[in-house]
C-alpha cells in the first residue's frame, strides 16, 4: 500500500493459500501470469498467500473468510472491489480496470473528507462523515478512529452515538479483533444501555456474532433472542432474526 501510493498507482491484492485447493492455486498462478501483462503495468499487484504466517496478520483487514480473496484499492488505499472464490481472468483484469478507472475519483471524496475533520477540529458530524464513506467502501480497519470519538461522544444524539459503537464492534470483527469487538459491545450496554433498548439489541446483537464464529451457538442464540426482546423494531433485532436463521441452518463466520 505504501509502495502504491508513492508510486500514485492503484493496488491490486490477491489473497489466497498456496496448497489449500485447486482454486487458491489456480488463482495464484494467473494472477502472477497477469503482472506480466501490459494492462497491469499503471497498477500495484500484490499476492498475500496465507501459508505464511505472517501474512495472516496483514490479511485480516480484508476479512478473508472464503479464498481465495481479489481485492482492488485506490492508491490512497479506498476499497474499490472485493471477489471472493471463484476468479477468472476476466475477471481480474477486469476489477484492474476498474481500479484504474474509478480510483482516482474515489481518492479526492477521501481526501475532502479527510480536510474537513482536519479543519473542522472536535466536529462529529465531519468524523461520522468519513467514517460512513470508509465503510461503505468496506474500509473498516481505517474507519475506527473515526467512528470511535462518535461512539464516545457525551454530547452526541443518542441514536447517532449507537450507530457509531455499534459500527465500531463491527468493525473490529471484519478487521479479526474479536476482543475488541466484545470490549466495545460491553462498553455500550454500560453507557448506554440502562436508559436506550436499541443499545442492548445493537450490542447483543454483536455478542451474539462474536459468539457464534468462536462456535459457541447456545450462548450467541441467548444473545441474538435478547437483541430482539430488547428493541423488536429496531435494525439491529431484524439482523439478529437474521442471525438466528443463519445459526439454525449452519453458521458461517460473519
Amino acid at each position: 500500500m505504501a509502495k502504491a501510493a508513492a508510486l500514485c498507482q492503484p493496488l491490486v491484492v490477491l489473497v489466497a493459500e498456496a496448497g489449500q485447493s485447486r482454486t487458491d492455486d489456480a488463482a495464484l498462478s494467473l494472477f502472477d501470469s497477469l503482472k506480466r501483462n501490459q494492462r497491469t503495468q499503471n497498477l500495484v499487484t500484490y499476492s498475500l498467500n496465507l501459508g505464511i504466517s505472517r501474512n495472516r496478520a496483514v490479511a485480516a483487514r480484508f476479512h478473508p473468510i472464503q479464498t481465495p480473496l481479489l481485492v482492488s484499492l485506490s492508491q490512497k488505499g479506498v476499497i474499490i472491489s472485493r471477489d471472493e472464490k471463484h476468479l477468472s481472468r476476466e475477471l481480474m483484469l477486469k476489477r484492474m480496470d476498474e481500479a484504474l478507472q474509478k480510483g482516482a475519483v474515489l481518492d479526492a471524496r477521501l481526501i475532502a473528507l479527510q480536510r474537513a475533520v482536519l479543519t473542522n477540529t472536535n466536529c462529529i458530524s465531519a468524523e461520522a462523515e468519513l467514517a460512513d464513506f470508509l465503510l461503505a467502501h468496506r474500509n473498516a480497519l481505517e474507519a475506527v478512529p473515526h467512528l470511535e470519538p462518535v461512539a464516545h461522544c457525551e454530547t452526541c444524539e443518542d441514536a447517532q452515538r449507537v450507530r457509531a459503537w455499534v459500527a465500531l464492534a463491527r468493525a473490529h470483527l471484519w478487521i479479526g479483533e474479536p476482543e475488541k469487538a466484545r470490549a466495545e459491545a460491553q462498553k455500550l450496554i454500560a453507557a448506554l444501555g440502562a436508559r436506550l433498548p436499541e443499545a442492548r439489541a445493537g450490542a447483543k446483537l454483536i455478542l451474539g456474532i462474536h459468539d457464534a464464529n468462536l462456535n459457541r451457538p447456545a450462548l450467541a442464540r441467548q444473545e441474538f433472542e435478547e437483541s430482539i426482546r430488547h428493541a423488536p423494531a429496531s435494525p439491529y433485532a431484524k439482523e439478529a432474526a437474521e442471525m438466528l436463521t443463519d445459526l439454525r441452518k449452519g453458521w458461517t463466520t460473519k
